[in-house]
């Protein structure tokens, strides 16, 4: 299957430009298990303080969409779901969101083909300031449609079709922002870019349960923000990602608590022993970072322009996400000045 591939952020501008514009026909992003497409749905609702309703299709039984007759005289009437969005409970906007659309039954498809289609079901009208969205996995996933074929009909009623793809430089932006993902777990991502989304090219391998994503980082992020035993947390960390990524973001977090003193690099940046080993200077950077204020800044920056802009960059993405004054420091207009080509 062939479609545009584009990241979460611009997934994010196309949605909001589309949905302000008033436009009310559905979009579909494809894209596979755990790379963000629910998340970023949800977030553009609370964005534009929209109301939100999130179905997931698979969950359900054609009446739960038709709704149960009931008998009114000799005229059967169709009562209507409490989840379809009503102006009066649900708001004069909003976002109904379709989530596992081709994991849905086939009879579930053919009763949302007229929601979608006709923003009607039964005597159901879908009120004028709603849009539907709707988000499914592809057919090389093996995640989420059934027989691994669709309704060519039911696909046709949508504007537009994306594919969500994993984006380092889009989700470290979003980690480091509204994500809340530490900033030594970005770090280890900018180090092993691959790691992003290990099953991002095709299906995930029979009997694999626990893998990196976008998703599944963040729990990892969660996890040790627990300060748990360090083999229970081994063993959570794995549970979230595999052992085999587990053990190389174990080896890296070794690499952040055993740095050199910080204190004295921001002391004496130009003179302080800067480390060879990539690993070593990426964990560095996350460490420099969340370490910047007002007055040690420049000092962090200093020690960082003896190596790669790319450590520098990303330890200035961590410190304004943090502390977004930064950005009102000499040192930060000067760096960007000097990296005008580089969105920060």
């Amino acid at each position: 299957m062939k479609l545009p591939k584009i990241n979460l952020v611009q997934s994010v501008e196309f949605l909001h430009a589309w949905v302000l514009a008033g436009n009310s026909k559905p979009v579909i992003l494809w894209g596979p298990p755990g790379v963000g497409k629910s998340a970023v749905i949800k977030a553009l609702a609370e964005e534009l303080e929209y109301g939100f309703i999130d179905i997931r299709l698979s969950q359900l039984d054609p009446v739960d969409l038709r709704g149960v007759p009931s008998i009114d005289g000799d005229i059967t009437k169709w009562n209507v779901p409490s989840w379809l969005p009503r102006t009066e409970t649900h708001g004069k906007k909003g976002i109904l969101f379709f989530d596992e659309l081709f994991l849905a039954s086939r009879s579930v498809q053919a009763a949302a083909y007229q929601l979608l289609h006709d923003r009607e079901l039964g005597d159901y009208r879908l009120p004028e300031g709603w849009i539907i969205l709707v988000a499914t996995n592809r057919p090389e996933d093996k995640a989420g449609i059934i027989g691994g074929t669709f309704d060519s009909a039911l696909v046709n009623r949508f504007a537009t079709h994306f594919e969500i793809v994993p984006d380092v430089d889009a989700w470290a932006e979003w980690a480091l922002g509204a994500g809340d993902v530490l900033p030594e777990l970005v770090a280890f991502i900018r180090f092993r870019p691959e790691l992003l989304h290990q099953f991002a090219e095709g299906g995930i391998p029979k009997g694999t349960v626990a893998y990196s994503t976008p998703r599944s980082l963040v729990a990892a992020s969660d996890i040790l923000k627990l300060e748990l035993d360090a083999s229970l947390e081994q063993a959570a960390i794995e549970g979230a990602l595999g052992d085999s990524v587990a053990a190389e973001l174990a080896g890296f977090l070794n690499i952040v608590r055993t740095l050199p003193d910080v204190n004295g690099i921001l002391r004496d940046p130009q003179g302080a022993d800067l480390p060879t080993e990539t690993s070593t200077l990426y964990a560095l950077a996350s460490l420099l970072g969340k370490r910047a204020d007002r007055e040690n800044f420049q000092a962090a920056l200093d020690y960082l322009s003896r190596t790669s802009e790319e450590f520098a960059i990303l330890a200035v993405a961590i410190a304004t996400a943090r502390d977004p004054d930064l950005k009102a420091t000499k040192a930060y207009i000067n760096f960007k000045i000097k990296n005008k080509d580089i969105s920060i």
